[in-house]
């Protein structure tokens, strides 16, 4: 953090001498440099949107089209240096396009950046579809370009009334915002109060968010969030040095240094991010996913630990497929479990692996009082709730319908990742995994839907599941006999 704050220190060592800080007059290359980098990073910042939208993932899109904003104001703030693509006439104008571009692109970024952090990221993901948002702010990107670039003159009639309404002098030019004698010695130098509340609401607001992700990277000591808050910081020195740097001198030319390094950080930090969701939500539902990212242990090189272990299997899927063709066999048989896995996940477990016409999954990886216990037999009850109404569907239309059975057992396992690096799956090893799978097998002896064990019932406490013993059995495998029980 310390050698992120170093710009600052060079701002203040430029500014302090004027000798040091002798503008730079080079059109040509700041269009080429700043055009090209900025609609670069656009694309980019898109492509990290479009991620977003495939893992769902909201807060990342809203971190995502902040840089897709940054970056496309930006590339308007190069496209209109003057005496390049706006000459003549049209050089006047561009030059107010080019400083309020060069404000505007923080602002907004620092506004979407901020919202990750707040309430209002909550709000805006019940009320406004992903795709909604990213139409919408891609429109407004295109709107603002094509009236800066197309009509410059039409834009600066609009920014200097606004300016002036904020009590800038009508003449007022924003690349030299905040800096240099006062005009008439109005304090603000000729500026008004607008250009110093915008810097000002830019630079709290790149400071929240970089305070919020810090608090993240502190407790979770992931790389990615420190990426995240250093870009912040850098973001909100190239606020202060774009306030301050005269145009043309290395002061201003700091803050464009600062944007791209920012940006290059950043999206790769997203990018990473965005492997790894893609990576673990292979075989963890998205909310594992989302507290593994934010810091919970989920070791995927192996551990030991006591967990629940949860294996269904469908009954009468041999007669089905003596019945159907082969396409309506795996059609029926995936509507299934299609039906089991989302209780799974929607109970916050692990989808382990499909067993043909089953499923095994894992709950309690992560902190969980019961060792996910609980969940898996919620998880149960929904999958009887579910597959009821499944099968009332398939009746009513005189298709085929099967039952199903369910065991549950508690104990200790080894989770990890296994497999080849392009091809694994989070696995569970352990004798706990293979009384389970009995345990599922004894539900047609007893002719019940779900049979648990007592190391699962004893773990259940005052959840208020029913629960009708079933005696001892012998299991395969095990020595001695286990106390069993069927959920009513």
């Amino acid at each position: 953090m310390l050698i992120a704050l170093l710009p600052t220190a060079l701002l203040a060592w430029l500014l302090a001498d004027p000798t040091r800080n002798q503008p730079w007059l080079v059109p040509v290359e700041h269009f080429v440099v700043t055009s090209n980098v900025s609609v670069v990073a656009a694309i980019v910042a898109l492509a990290v949107a479009r991620a977003a939208l495939g893992v769902g993932h909201y807060r990342t899109l809203l971190i995502a089209l902040g840089f897709a904003c940054l970056a496309a104001i930006f590339a308007v703030h190069g496209l209109s240096t003057p005496g390049v693509l706006q000459r003549g006439d049209r050089a006047a104008p561009a030059g107010l396009v080019l400083g309020v571009s060069a404000q505007l692109a923080l602002l907004v970024a620092a506004i979407f950046f901020a919202a990750r952090y707040t309430p209002l990221a909550s709000w805006l993901e019940r009320h406004v579809a992903p795709r909604a948002l990213v139409i919408a702010t891609a429109a407004a990107l295109v709107g603002y370009a094509a009236l800066a670039l197309v009509s410059p003159e039409s834009f600066t009639t609009v920014a200097r009334w606004i300016l002036v309404q904020g009590g800038s002098a009508p003449g007022y030019d924003p690349s030299t915002y905040g800096y240099g004698p006062a005009s008439s010695g109005e304090p603000t130098g000729g500026a008004g109060w607008l250009p110093f509340a915008v810097v000002a609401a830019s630079i709290v607001l790149y400071l929240v968010a970089a305070f919020a992700q810090g608090r993240d990277f502190f407790r979770t000591g992931l790389p990615l969030q420190g990426a995240l808050g250093i870009a912040y910081v850098l973001l909100a020195q190239a606020q202060v040095s774009q306030f301050l740097g005269p145009a043309w001198t290395p002061s201003w030319w700091e803050y464009h240094g600062l944007m791209l390094a920012a940006v290059v950080l950043a999206l790769g930090a997203l990018f990473l991010e965005l492997d790894r969701r893609r990576g673990l939500e292979r075989f963890l539902p998205a909310t594992v996913v989302e507290r593994v990212i934010g810091g919970d242990p989920l070791r995927l090189e192996g551990e030991r630990q006591t967990v629940t272990i949860l294996f269904t299997d469908l009954r009468g899927s041999t007669a089905l497929a003596d019945r159907l063709t082969p396409e309506e066999t795996v059609a029926a048989v995936n509507a299934y479990l299609r039906v089991m896995a989302r209780c799974v996940l929607d109970a916050g477990g692990i989808l382990d692996k499909f067993t043909g016409d089953g499923l095994m999954a894992t709950f309690g990886a992560l902190s969980d009082p019961t060792n996910g216990a609980s969940a898996a037999v919620h998880a149960a009850l929904e999958m009887r709730r579910r597959i009821a109404v499944l099968n009332s569907e398939r009746a009513a239309h005189g298709e085929v319908v099967v039952g199903f059975g369910i065991g549950i057992h508690t104990g200790d396992v080894i989770l990890g990742a296994i497999g080849l690096p392009e091809r694994s799956q989070y696995d569970a090893i352990g004798d706990a995994v293979n009384t389970a799978s009995r345990l599922e097998t004894l539900t047609k002896e007893f002719h019940v839907d779900t049979v648990l064990s007592r190391d699962t019932a004893d773990r259940l406490g005052g959840d208020g599941f029913a629960l009708r013993p079933l005696g001892q059995a012998m299991v395969r495998g095990k020595a001695n006999p286990i106390e069993i029980y069927a959920l009513t």
